[in-house]
């Protein structure tokens, strides 16, 4: 009987992450969704008549900051683009940020019993602690993951870069950029709506 109930009681802690990581992913798809639909048109973006090349180091910064501001839901779906492109044309990185991933997923849903290392529970702070320090040293010292990643982020960086300091901003670009919208990067994951951390704290 205690055995069952036992039994029970973990079936439902684990129902009960795997709702946490879904809504989190939802809320993530939501927020993703609503950005790029603020996303400039294409055809904008790669208008080749309004390329052209700066004066100086100056009128490229400014440049920069303008079209950072104006088309950085482009330049995000460009970065994640390129990033995702690198990732796929390296199958070893994959399938090691794949494995991480089980490993995260079997700590935190799978797994209902407490981790028990010399006779002593680890806390939650030192599970994410012991499981942070395990995919660190995976990625950057075991294997080429990390450069992979640095590898990708650089040349996303790069292009981004190049097209924001060739490209001859309008100035009624700064007018038409509504002042929630300038958050940068990080408004693709929270599309102005709900941040999906909030999400994942209010249902823990």
């Amino acid at each position: 009987m205690a055995e069952s109930q036992q039994s029970a009681e973990s079936q439902e802690l684990v129902a009960n992450r795997a709702g946490v990581v879904l809504g989190f992913v939802s809320t993530l798809k939501e927020n993703a969704t609503n950005s790029f639909r603020e996303a400039k048109p294409w055809t904008e973006v790669f208008d080749r008549s309004a390329f052209g090349k700066p004066s100086g180091m100056t009128e490229a910064t400014g440049r920069m900051r303008k079209n950072v501001a104006y088309f950085k839901v482009n330049y995000g779906i460009v970065g994640l683009g390129t990033t995702a492109l690198v990732m796929f044309l390296n199958p070893w990185s994959l399938i090691v940020l794949a494995f991480l991933a089980l490993v995260w997923a079997y700590a935190y849903i799978v797994r209902t019993s407490p981790f028990v290392i010399g006779g002593r529970e680890l806390s939650e702070r030192e599970k994410f602690l012991s499981l942070s320090g395990f995919s660190l040293v995976v990625t950057f010292f075991l294997t080429s993951v990390g450069s992979t990643l640095f590898y990708a982020l650089g040349l996303s960086l790069l292009l981004i870069s190049a097209h924001a300091a060739l490209h001859v901003p309008d100035d009624l670009f700064l007018d038409e950029v509504p002042e929630q919208q300038t958050g940068g990067f990080l408004s693709l994951l929270t599309g102005g709506s709900k941040p999906a951390a909030t999400v994942v704290a209010s249902a823990v």
